[in-house]
Formats: structure tokens, C-alpha cells, sequence
């Protein structure tokens, strides 16, 4: 398995959760948290996938889970992707028609 690691970045009330490598049930948990801690306190979040190799169905769930407690709460909630990320992470959003239920940058 490729490293794997979440980092949090705060800007004023905008978070960039960044995953890197590949994730799945065992980060699934660790990234609710940090993503429900950061609505809590009223923060806006983009997930950026650009350095993601794999996400499986867990994270997947985490992130629709997520994207919906922003709507209720009316917080900015977006993914963002780049040249980087990884094709099961980018066919995976395809093939799910899940890029069209996320507001998606990159």
C-alpha cells in the first residue's frame, strides 16, 4: 500500500483537507473527523484529491456524508482534483456519476 496521510490547512474560514496516497476504511474515520470538526466550527472545506492515488466506497460515503452536512449548515464543500490524481479516484467518481453530485475543481 501506497503512504498514505490527511493534512489540515485553516485560512481565515476555509479549510483544504488534502489526502495523499490511498485511502479507505482505516483513514475513513480520521477524515470524518476532521471533516465534521471543521463544520462544527462554521469552516468552508475543500477536499483536495490531487495527490490521491485510491479512495474506496468508505471515503466515498465520508465525502457524500459530508458534502451534505455543508449544505444544511451553508458551507462551501468542494473537491478538488489535478493532473496528479489518481485514475481509480478519477474513474471511480466517473463511473458513480459522483462528479456530477460534488461541486468538483481541476
Amino acid at each position: 500500500m501506497a503512504p498514505q496521510s490527511i493534512s489540515v490547512t485553516v485560512h481565515d474560514d476555509h479549510a483544504i483537507v488534502a489526502l495523499e496516497g490511498e485511502h479507505e476504511a482505516y483513514t475513513a474515520d480520521k477524515l470524518a473527523r476532521h471533516l465534521r470538526g471543521l463544520m462544527d466550527e462554521a469552516v468552508g472545506v475543500t477536499v483536495d484529491l490531487g495527490r490521491a492515488t485510491f479512495v474506496d466506497s468508505t471515503v466515498v460515503g465520508v465525502l457524500i456524508a459530508a458534502q451534505r452536512r455543508a449544505e444544511v449548515g451553508g458551507l462551501p464543500f468542494t473537491l478538488q482534483l489535478s493532473e496528479e490524481t489518481g485514475w481509480p479516484v478519477r474513474r471511480l467518481l466517473e463511473v458513480t456519476a459522483l462528479a456530477a453530485h460534488f461541486d468538483v475543481v481541476g
